[in-house]
């Protein structure tokens, strides 16, 4: 058996575990409202055991005590890494829903009615000139009233394009952020490196601040880490770049996606890899790239200003009844051609909605600043297609002078041209013709090319068509105006009747006259309006509940007069506002569900931390009181012995 003495350090052994067991138990209850902290838990183990004798029957071992082998934290690693994909989740949602409420302030009130009267206005006008259009007056109001809705159109989608640039701030501050997060990780790393080396203790206060930083970080990024055996934490956000590695930390920044927006897009400084985020592809829940703030940013925002080219829209499609002659036979061959066209160019619609799907539509600005401005150019487009209507022809060597008396050639091929004969002139005296109402800014209508004898187009029956208009030049010298349609281009902003690319026509700003609402002396009409059953503006009122404008290319077989588009435009924006805010909600309840079970684990409770407080004195006086019995039991055989 062992010696008093031995026994002795027994008991030395349990003062110091239970004190031990007193410092952890104070150091929770003086954390209890420390953000981040981690309870704390002391670990006892038995001391080596001495071995006294050993025979083959048995051995006698004698126990030195116990001791304090560690202090653990009371982590969950599972709700750990739960917690921060679903906060990740619910920021990256809480920014799709903060941009759409913007987006609803901009257009103004919830249903979008002050837009609303814009629109509804030209058409009050529309209805009013149809009425009279001899009344310079009414005119006027015409005038003013599409003046009025192009302005707020660009006021609208200049907000819009205002605040896309304007998260370039928000971007900023949270990439630098990021960045002071992953430079604190590094450091933590280091420094628990550092004091876990001796195996004498764990770094358990440095670590809750890690783990700290770690939630942190869930809210602006998703991220994926390990730690190694050595306790150091490697951090790689989406796509395996590494933002942590040990105890080096690698950084953001901010470049400009292009000098036309001066949007931002976030790409790594110093490691090696390129862009942070892929603002190509749809987020997805399937594949954790609907989370985190920063790419939720980026994602709501997209990567340019969008217009209507961006928006697909799907090919008509062919129509038998199209395709009857007067004896109701069908031109087969005609129409197989026509349909198989049709499919080839359904197939592109299709593969340019995939585009959409994971670009211009995957963003909700994007895809609302497309929408709006396809409702705009249609209804821009449509006017001035009443106004100057044209005709599609076959031309081969035309060539000719333009207005500054420049030689033209026209390539061989089919042009749209103004249709001289049916289009409405102006009241003025010299019935001006092809005066579009809304002008694109960096082109004109119509590339007018001077010829020396006129041009026809003829149909099938024989009917000679007028192409050029005739006129008498400064020489006394007869000569023909061909109006050659110059094309919208896409890619090429400066060709589009877009929102960014339209204003008023100045020169009928300045002479109302000029305004298209007398009918072609050509047609056999001299003198009179363009009024009533036929009329221009009947023509007008037509198309603006006639159902052709698809909103959204996923389902193309719905389709909305213009009437109808911007409120279904804006009650699709509030719908998707209130999915997302369906998801925040849940989301939110999900976190503070997690968040409830991690503290649950790793919270201090009060109470009872006070009962292990309570435990360990009890500890530390029965280990006292153990000494003394031994103290005493030795004096005794001293005296005794003496």
């Amino acid at each position: 058996m062992g010696s008093l003495f031995t026994s002795f350090g027994v008991g030395v052994q349990g003062i110091r575990s239970a004190q031990s067991g007193l410092n952890t138990t104070s150091h929770n209850l003086a954390n209890t409202k420390t953000p981040g902290y981690t309870r704390q838990q002391n670990i006892s183990a038995d001391m080596p055991y001495q071995t006294y004798k050993v025979t083959d029957k048995s051995t006698l071992q004698i126990g030195l005590g116990t001791k304090v082998d560690s202090i653990r934290q009371i982590r969950d690693q599972f709700l750990d890494k739960e917690y921060r994909v679903e906060v990740s989740r619910q920021t990256f949602y809480e920014k799709q829903l903060e941009t759409e409420n913007e987006i609803e302030d901009i257009f103004g009130e919830m249903e979008g009615v002050e837009f609303m009267y814009s629109l509804t206005d030209i058409w009050s006008q529309v209805q009013s000139l149809s009425t009279d259009p001899s009344n310079i007056a009414q005119r006027k109001l015409f005038i003013s009233g599409a003046e009025s809705f192009i302005n707020r159109a660009y006021d609208v989608y200049k907000e819009l394009t205002d605040y896309q640039v304007g998260l370039n701030n928000e971007i900023e501050k949270q990439v630098q952020k990021i960045n002071e997060i992953g430079d604190s990780i590094a450091e933590y790393n280091t420094t628990i490196t550092q004091v876990e080396a001796s195996e004498v203790e764990n770094a358990n206060d440095y670590r809750d601040v890690r783990n700290y930083l770690l939630d942190e970080l869930a809210e602006y990024t998703y991220y994926t880490y390990r730690e190694d055996i050595d306790g150091k934490l490697q951090v790689y956000l989406p796509g395996g770049a590494p933002l942590v590695i040990e105890g080096n930390s690698y950084h953001m920044k901010c470049e400009k996606l292009s000098e036309d927006t001066g949007m931002y897009k976030v790409v790594w400084d110093d490691n090696g890899y390129g862009d942070v985020y892929d603002l190509d592809k749809a987020y997805s829940n399937k594949y954790m790239t609907d989370t985190g703030s920063l790419y939720g940013i980026l994602t709501a925002r997209g990567k340019k200003y969008a217009n209507y080219t961006d928006l697909p829209s799907p090919p008509k499609k062919p129509q038998v009844e199209d395709y009857k002659d007067e004896d109701g036979e069908i031109d087969t061959d005609a129409y197989d051609e026509d349909y198989r066209q049709y499919e080839l160019d359904y197939h592109q619609f299709e593969e340019d909605t995939k585009v959409f799907n994971n670009t211009t539509g995957n963003s909700i600005l994007t895809k609302i600043e497309s929408q709006f401005d396809k409702l705009v150019h249609d209804m821009v487009t449509m006017i001035n297609d009443v106004f100057c209507p044209n005709i599609e022809a076959e031309l081969t060597g035309i060539s000719g002078k333009n207005v500054d008396g420049g030689d033209v050639e026209l390539e061989d091929g089919t042009y749209r041209i103004l249709d001289v004969v049916n289009c409405p002139t102006g009241a003025d005296d010299d019935n001006t013709i092809g005066e579009e109402l809304f002008k694109r800014k960096g082109s004109d209508r119509y590339n007018v090319i001077v010829l020396d004898a006129p041009l026809t187009l003829t149909a099938e029956d024989g009917t000679e068509t007028p192409l050029t208009q005739e006129f008498t030049d400064s020489d006394g010298e007869t000569r023909y105006k061909l109006y050659v349609y110059n094309e919208e281009v896409k890619g090429d902003i400066f060709s589009q009747y877009t929102i960014r690319n339209l204003e008023m026509n100045d020169k009928i700003l300045a002479n109302y006259s000029l305004l298209p609402v007398m009918a072609n002396p050509l047609a056999g009409e001299t003198g009179i309006y363009s009024q009533g059953p036929g009329g221009i503006y009947d023509e007008m009122l037509k198309r603006w509940y006639d159902k052709s404008a698809v909103l959204d290319p996923n389902t193309p077989l719905t389709v909305y007069a213009y009437s109808d588009y911007y409120k279904e435009m804006v009650d699709g924006l509030a719908t998707q506002g209130h999915v997302w805010q369906s998801m925040v909600d849940a989301k939110t309840k999900l976190v503070e569900s997690i968040e409830d079970k991690r503290q649950q684990m790793a919270g201090v409770a009060t109470d009872e931390e006070l009962v292990y407080l309570l435990q360990y004195q009890h500890a530390f006086n029965a280990a006292s009181r153990y000494i003394n019995t031994i103290d005493e039991m030795l004096q005794h055989l001293i005296e005794r012995m003496a």
